[in-house]
């Protein structure tokens, strides 16, 4: 494998937060205050101004965008409102409004540029914002361009109907007198979101440090500054609270509350871990009235559970990976791989058994995922480096220890699927293993959660979380620390495997893959139970059967086309399982 040259940039979509940049509904009173955003950033390829500078920004009327166009978009918005052709209208010292849908963000700006426009609002089709990539024109955009979510948007767009709405986009340093800060990507968090309640059992085996970085964005200084650190478990018990007093902060200014700094909270760790939810929350006070609390609270929560190890967030419904975007590298002619590091002194309590991942597709495209191919493959990663700043960090020495493929049984982009190896493998005690899942389709992207931010655990602890592969080369931060694979491994008590290893009985199934038959054949005689379920672990065939010579015969051909599991329980109690994959 090749060792990692260069980050993996150029992303398509997904959500990122930077520090000091805003959305401020200024009048009607109807709509003040702070809106969800993301920003086409110039890190990204776009020529639009920098948000991270102070006094970057701009104010102004909405107005929406026209070009021309017939029609209505499925989402009940006139298409003339999308901005892809040239604007019918004069847009000149207005801030344009424009539906997302079917063209490229950029060309959405461009155009509304041409027309005028001192900066420009994407309103997006879904609940959440995305990430907005520079495509064809973001190089000569150079007006801020932010996307709020369709719920947001909505609420400027109905208001505009009743008069002039201004709205400011931009670096908010100074713009208030009172205004402390604290943002994601300054602080720190649980070393993982799925964190394994077998690797877990006191606070020897899992902790994390504390620490934020603390900013004074207003323009006057600031004494007395309170930094809360809170942590509840799932009970709602606070099981972790300290606050640090910072006694004076100039205009303009931050300081680091981290480990080894002067000023630090104690790590967290607990005796023992009970499954569930735990919530870390920082809070920031001022001894004067803050004019912008919005930036005030930090919540980041992990899930202490016995199956899943993940770095993106366990949604609260069924704990399985959260995502608001998709990602692919900017240039890959071949293969696109996502992955996640694992790696604990205890490994040896668990193996790994599958993955769970998504994908996200264009509209545009008209991608129908069903028979999509997804390689699994669980690698041990023995390339010897201590941590990052290592030059010895490489991908020279993958070993394949476990592997499997999905095949999507129908068109469900967006949704989290899961995988299975085709033999679940036991892990071992401090080695470093490298779960990924790859695609060799140029037009899909793997689900990204982009709300979560590791990027001063990444600082602070210097080691790879998920890394990417494009063509064969790895690159070790992945597409950026401020954003997560929404991906987790599946793991299982390796006692277990021990077990079952006892009962069970070598077979196989043939042809492999198969269009209507399959033969199964194992070394044993008389009746058997089969048993065949999807990898969502819905049951799809079963019956009773005799083997003759060890072997009996399944008709699958009323079967999707993807990968099932085989269970086969022998009347003597000894069992095989083995994967069959239908065309």
């Amino acid at each position: 494998m090749k060792k990692t040259l260069l980050f993996i940039a150029a992303i398509v979509s997904g959500f990122a937060a930077y520090s000091q940049s805003v959305v401020l509904g200024i009048s009607p009173a109807a709509i003040e205050g702070s809106y969800d955003h993301t920003w086409a950033d110039p890190a990204g390829g776009w020529a639009t101004p920098d948000f991270n500078i102070p006094n970057t920004f701009v104010q102004g009327e909405l107005m929406l965008v026209e070009d021309g166009s017939a029609g209505t978009n499925p989402q009940g918005h006139p298409i003339s409102q999308e901005g892809c052709n040239p604007l019918t209208n004069d847009l000149t010292g207005k801030i344009a409004v424009i539906y997302r849908n079917t063209c490229n963000f950029s060309v959405k700006a461009f155009n509304a540029q041409t027309a005028g426009a001192i900066g420009v609002i994407i309103v997006n089709r879904d609940p959440e914002v995305i990430a907005m990539g520079a495509g064809t024109d973001g190089a000569n955009v150079t007006i801020p361009t932010v996307m709020l979510t369709a719920l947001d948007g909505a609420a400027l767009v109905n208001e505009m109907a009743n008069g002039a709405v201004v709205v400011f986009i931009g670096n908010k340093v100074g713009q208030f007198a009172n205004d402390a800060a604290i943002y994601s990507d300054g602080a720190m968090i649980s070393k993982s979101t799925g964190v394994l309640s077998q690797l877990a059992q006191n606070g020897s085996e899992f902790g994390f440090d504390i620490g934020v970085q603390l900013f004074n964005d207003g323009a006057a200084a600031q004494n007395n500054i309170t930094v809360n650190a809170k942590v509840t478990n799932p009970a709602g018990t606070e099981v972790y609270n300290n606050t640090i007093t910072v006694a004076s902060l100039a205009a303009a200014d931050s300081v680091y509350l981290y480990p080894g700094e002067t000023q630090s909270f104690p790590a967290f760790s607990l005796t023992s871990y009970p499954a569930g939810r735990y919530t870390l929350t920082y809070t920031v006070g001022l001894e004067v009235n803050d004019e912008f609390p919005t930036d005030n609270v930090i919540t980041s929560d992990f899930v202490v559970n016995d199956s899943l190890f993940s770095y993106s967030a366990l949604n609260s419904v069924n704990n399985l990976p959260a995502g608001t975007g998709g990602y692919q590298p900017g240039t890959f002619n071949a293969s696109y791989s996502i992955c996640n590091v694992i790696s604990d002194a205890n490994a040896s309590r668990i193996g790994a058994e599958g993955i769970y991942f998504a994908l996200v597709t264009n509209a545009a495209d008209s991608i129908d995922l069903t028979g999509e191919e997804i390689a699994l493959n669980l690698y041990e990663w023995s390339d010897v480096f201590v941590d990052l700043n290592d030059p010895a960090v490489a991908f020279d020495n993958l070993t394949p220890i476990a592997f499997g493929y999905y095949y999507y049984p129908s068109n469900l982009a967006d949704s989290m699927v899961y995988g299975a190896f085709t033999e679940p493998v036991a892990l071992e005690d401090g080695k470093r293993y490298l779960a990924c899942a790859q695609t060799v389709n140029l037009l899909v992207y793997f689900r990204y959660d982009t709300d979560i931010d590791y990027t001063t655990n990444v600082n602070n602890y210097l080691q790879p979380l998920f890394p990417v592969d494009a063509d064969g080369t790895y690159s070790a931060g992945g597409f950026g620390s401020d954003n997560a694979p929404a991906m987790a491994i599946k793991v299982f008590n390796a006692a277990e495997l021990g077990v079952s290893e006892a009962t069970m009985i070598e077979g196989v199934a043939y042809p492999n893959p198969a269009v209507d038959n399959v033969t199964v054949s194992m070394e044993a005689e008389g009746n058997a139970n089969i048993t065949m379920t999807d990898v969502a672990g819905r049951v799809v065939l079963s019956k009773a059967a005799n083997l003759v010579n060890g072997k009996t015969h399944l008709n699958i051909a009323a079967l999707n086309a993807g990968v099932y599991i085989v269970n086969v329980v022998l009347e003597t109690g000894k069992t095989a399982q083995f994967n069959v994959v239908k065309k």
